[in-house]
């Protein structure tokens, strides 16, 4: 396919079929549409793989007339959403956005520099590898989200459906993060960016009530913080240039060297905005006030397109700051959210809220892995990208089809859901164990993560190795906990089967064949896709370096050792055990209706085997109750947040003194 096709098939092809299905009220025609749009960004995105790396600039000029005049119709939006709600933090970073770039591109002349940027896209392996993420992970999310939607509004009872709208931002959202990870000038970056911020403020505030509005406006303020430090990081980018388009591309950036003191700056303002669109402390808040969007907007915002931008373009910026005290904050911020949030993931009693501490963790700990900026630091942050993008969104599938089973998000009411629903209490659970358990891929990624923080000075290691060893352990306690209550049932007889709809099934156990495929084919996955991405970050790093005398590991080198270390991850042989564990019990261990005896609770049971009530004090009936604990005191936000707040915020006080102390010096 040529190129101009494969381009408008993965950015301008989610835009029209929103619009489409924004027009067409009928379920069914939809629904098809959303199904062709899906496979046809699945296949686009292994073309683009097949096609390799390569650059493009669209060839009239009018584009670049239509995303500036877009940049400023949603800026204008935004004012008018503060002042509509009477949100006054949406209304102010609103106006320090729209001010400082008006002034800029017009009163500066900036407008003529980006015209003659070229190119306006480059794709490498590693934007190819989060192409592949958004097109297949994030189309997906969407077939699951026709019928999930269509559930979600008969439940609620709603007169006038919102269907059309809502497959509309969602569908648009996985174009504009196209857009983003191939962007190269960064005022189209810029533009991208917040097209996905646009997105996430109307998918939270879906529902419309009191909470999912305010939610959405916290998302919508917060991000433009980061929007604003991306304008502030373009504007000295163009004074310090000289007035030119040289220096307002990301190519320029992560290649320049020789002026550590002139790029620092900006790039750590660009990390800054990659923080907050990744939800790192203290910005965590407007991911988990993103909890209150129906499912598929969670697990669209969390596993393969939002966040996953915050990420990237941290991961990207690696080669700008290598060697230099800011990566070392970087790492260091990267790790304290690791550990904070998969502390405060033990505490909640609300599965999407596992799932979101879970992911900010998850994260914090890619953005720990840019900060390390090793080869085989670098090999872990593309690897776990990959990884939890899959088990993500296959747990937050499943929460959403749990909730449409017993219409509850709470983790205790969905005790003994094995006996229930038992096909997807079998999809959640292998969605939990492989999110830290061998021989699946987050424990590579985590091993690997792990083993690259001897990289880091001496000064920084403890805490970056407490960190992570501390998280780990948070980690295994709160899935331990949730699977738990999953499994928990009184012992009865007789096996049921489920029927789910193909809207639901057909992505779930597509997520649940990528899990295994992706941890069975690790060391092939890594050495024949994903070890060139992570030689793109390492010789950009290299070339960067240079400029100031910097001693770095070599992309060879990265190649070489880190595919040997994960060649050496057993992963068959711990599948086979794993197949073995599972498979064996099923077969040979079986109870007869003789061999089941009363459960004993302490009291006089009102009758048979299949009872969940006894005799209490009083000859009062009372039901036996099951619980986990969530060591609220110990744990919980009230108890512990203003601490993570603290010290967040004086990680990132410090981040930008080291810069500035850079600088004068």
């Amino acid at each position: 396919m040529d190129l101009n096709w494969m381009m408008a098939v993965a950015i301008l092809l989610p835009l029209v079929s929103g619009i489409l299905v924004f027009i067409i009220r009928q379920y069914h025609i939809r629904g098809l549409i959303v199904i062709i749009t899906a496979i046809a960004l699945i296949i686009n995105s292994i073309l683009l793989l097949l096609h390799g790396p390569d650059t493009y600039t669209p060839a009239s000029h009018y584009w670049g007339l239509a995303i500036t005049i877009l940049d400023y119709a949603m800026l204008l939006f935004y004012i008018y959403a503060g002042l509509s709600l009477k949100n006054w933090l949406v209304f102010i970073f609103a106006l320090t956005q729209i001010v400082p770039l008006a002034y800029w591109e017009f009163g500066m002349g900036a407008s003529k520099a980006l015209e003659e940027i070229k190119p306006a896209f480059i794709f490498d392996h590693l934007s190819i590898v989060m192409v592949l993420v958004i097109s297949i992970v994030g189309s997906l999310i969407t077939i699951f989200a026709i019928r999930y939607m269509y559930d979600h509004e008969h439940h609620k009872e709603i007169e006038k459906s919102r269907q059309s709208r809502f497959l509309f931002w969602l569908v648009m959202f996985l174009g504009a993060m196209n857009g983003l990870v191939m962007a190269n000038n960064l005022l189209w970056l810029y533009f991208f960016w917040e097209v996905t911020t646009l997105c996430c403020f109307e998918l939270i505030a879906h529902d419309l009530t009191r909470e999912a509005i305010n939610n959405g406006a916290r998302a919508l303020w917060m991000n433009s913080i980061g929007g604003t430090a991306m304008i502030l990081a373009m504007i000295y980018l163009f004074v310090k240039g000289g007035g030119t388009a040289e220096m307002i591309t990301l190519e320029s950036i992560i290649k320049a060297g020789g002026n550590q003191a002139m790029l620092l700056l900006p790039v750590a303002l660009m990390c800054f905005t990659g923080f907050i669109k990744a939800a790192q402390f203290p910005f965590q808040t407007w991911l988990l006030g993103a909890m209150v969007a129906p499912t598929p907007v969670s697990a669209l915002l969390h596993s393969s397109t939002m966040v996953k931008a915050g990420v990237y373009l941290v991961l990207r910026l690696a080669p700008a700051f290598a060697g230099s005290y800011l990566g070392i904050m970087v790492a260091i911020c990267g790790a304290f959210t690791f550990f904070a949030a998969s502390i405060l993931a033990i505490a909640q009693t609300t599965g999407k809220r596992v799932l979101a501490y879970s992911t900010i963790a998850n994260l914090g700990l890619i953005i720990a892995c840019a900060g390390i900026n090793s080869p085989l630091a670098i090999a872990a942050a593309i690897l776990l990208i990959i990884f939890h993008a899959i088990s993500k969104c296959l747990m937050f599938l499943c929460a959403g089809t749990i909730e449409h089973l017993v219409w509850s998000r709470e983790i205790e009411d969905m005790e003994g859901l094995a006996e229930k629903f038992p096909v997807t209490t079998f999809i959640t659970a292998i969605g939990v164990l492989s999110m830290f358990l061998p021989p699946f891929g987050m424990l590579l990624g985590k091993w690997l993560a792990l083993e690259s923080v001897f990289a880091v000075p001496l000064a920084a290691i403890l805490f970056v190795i407490a960190s992570f060893v501390i998280a780990s352990a948070a980690t295994m306690v709160f899935w331990a906990k949730w699977l738990g209550r999953l499994l928990q049932v009184l012992p009865r007889l007789g096996r049921k089967f489920e029927c789910l709809s193909l809207s639901y099934s057909v992505p779930l156990w597509l997520l649940v064949v990528g899990v295994f495929v992706v941890g069975v084919g690790v060391a092939p996955v890594y050495q024949k896709f994903v070890s060139f991405a992570v030689n793109n970050v390492v010789a950009a790093t290299e070339a960067f370096a240079a400029g100031w005398n910097i001693v770095v590991p070599s992309a060879s080198a990265a190649a070489g050792g880190t595919g040997a270390l994960i060649g050496s991850f057993p992963v068959w042989p711990l599948y086979i055990v794993f197949g073995v564990a599972i498979v064996l019990p099923l077969l040979f261990v079986t109870v007869k209706p003789g061999e089941l005896r009363p459960v004993y609770m302490c009291g006089e049971q009102v009758g048979g085997v299949d009872t969940d009530e006894w005799i209490t004090t009083a000859d009062q009936k009372a039901k036996l109750q099951l619980g986990g604990f969530y060591w609220q005191d110990a744990t919980g936000e009230g108890a512990v947040n203003p601490w993570f707040y603290t010290v967040s915020i004086a990680l990132l006080v410090i981040l930008f003194a080291v810069v500035l102390g850079v600088i004068l010096s």
